[in-house]
């Protein structure tokens, strides 16, 4: 009789531990997820990631940049300029851009000026004070039109993509940065859209030195 119960609680204890085995494996199996299916999903998360961040970089290149206005300063030692001070920079006035479209060529014309008017600043009259920046683009390419480059543009030599600039000042009179006496020229085109022309420049002639940068609507 003993031997009999000793064999009942052997057969108890082995049924016992299978049972506590099977549930160990079964909490195992909801709680972990395999390495394969972790390897898997981090992954996916690694390649997702910078498909994004690229995604928004090409939308910021194509779009372009634009400072948040037009900023100007200007200066000179050049007689012209000299004898018409003050001319003040502090405050922008009235802006504009023209877009000029022929065979194989678009020129842009940009005009920024230190009051604000109604008239065309390509030839409005000025007074004490007043004065106009101005920048003319020539862009060569094929077709018609030809579409506004991006980028930088000569203003040493007239090759390329290249640009001019000049001060219009009272009299008639216009002060035009020789490229011969140019140190340094930096001109660079960050954004054209249908309504405006964005970008920034800082020139510096053997007289004159002007910088800044521009936002400039663009008028059909």
């Amino acid at each position: 009789m003993a031997r009999m119960k000793k064999i009942i609680n052997l057969v108890l204890v082995i049924f016992i531990a299978a049972s506590l085995a099977s549930l160990a494996i079964a909490c195992g199996e909801q709680g972990t997820v395999p390495a394969e299916t972790q390897a898997t999903e981090q992954q996916a998360e690694e390649t997702t990631a910078p498909a994004e961040t690229t995604a928004t970089e090409t939308a910021a290149q194509e779009s372009g940049e634009c400072p948040p206005s037009t900023s100007a300063k200007v200066e000179s030692t050049n007689g012209a300029y000299v004898d018409r001070m003050p001319i003040s920079w502090d405050s922008i006035g009235t802006q504009a851009a023209y877009l000029s479209h022929s065979t194989n060529q678009t020129a842009v014309f940009i005009y920024i000026a230190n009051f604000e008017t109604s008239e065309n600043l390509k030839d409005v009259a000025l007074s004490d004070g007043q004065a106009v920046i101005q920048f003319t683009l020539t862009v060569p390419g094929e077709g018609d039109p030809v579409p506004v480059s991006l980028g930088k543009y000569n203003v040493k030599e007239q090759v390329d993509n290249y640009a001019s600039a000049g001060i219009r000042l009272t009299g008639g009179s216009t002060l035009s940065i020789s490229t011969a006496d140019i140190a340094s020229a930096d001109f660079e085109i960050t954004s054209v859209t249908e309504t405006e022309i964005c970008g920034k420049f800082n020139i510096d002639e053997k007289w004159t030195k002007m910088s800044g940068e521009f936002k400039v609507p663009i008028v059909k």
